[in-house]
């Protein structure tokens, strides 16, 4: 009765044959390939958390002494030259840009524009009249705010 073995390697391929530029096949690898495996892996780690965890950078402006925790969700307040930060019933966040030549006054709900037209804190006002909403991001508790979009320099 013959028992089968299991092979580990490529059907065809046996100890010590070449395949293609690489050498001989020797059946199993040294340490040095799993050493260097994990020393690729760590620096691909460090390199993805650095991408990930560091601080945005332009366009995008630090919002100083505010956090999120000092706008009570169904309030705004300025926060930067004609940015306002409002935070919705729901606990969203937004910030918007106020129009050219037209400045916002908070209210209770949200704000008015200088033509007296109201609008929510999310930025969107009746008709289809909206506000400009900027991105935001949050790192390490500071907001930051991309004001790019502004139609006037900030």
């Amino acid at each position: 009765m013959s028992t089968r073995r299991i092979h580990v390697r490529a059907p065809g391929v046996k100890t010590g044959q070449r395949i293609g530029p690489l050498g001989p096949f020797r059946g199993t690898l040294g340490i040095h390939w799993v050493v260097g495996s994990i020393a690729a892996g760590l620096v691909i780690v460090l390199i993805g958390t650095w991408f990930l965890f560091r601080p945005p950078g332009p366009p995008f402006r630090e919002v100083e002494g505010i956090g999120l925790d000092d706008v009570a969700p169904g309030t705004a307040r300025e926060v930067l030259a004609g940015v306002y930060l409002g935070v919705t019933e729901g606990g969203r966040a937004v910030a918007v840009a106020e129009p050219a030549n037209c400045p916002l006054e908070v209210v209770e709900g949200g704000y008015l524009d200088c033509a007296r037209q109201p609008y929510g804190f999310d930025g969107t006002g009746r008709k289809g009249r909206e506000l400009t909403v900027l991105p935001i991001r949050i790192h390490q508790d500071v907001i930051y705010i991309d004001t790019s979009a502004l139609s006037r320099p900030a």
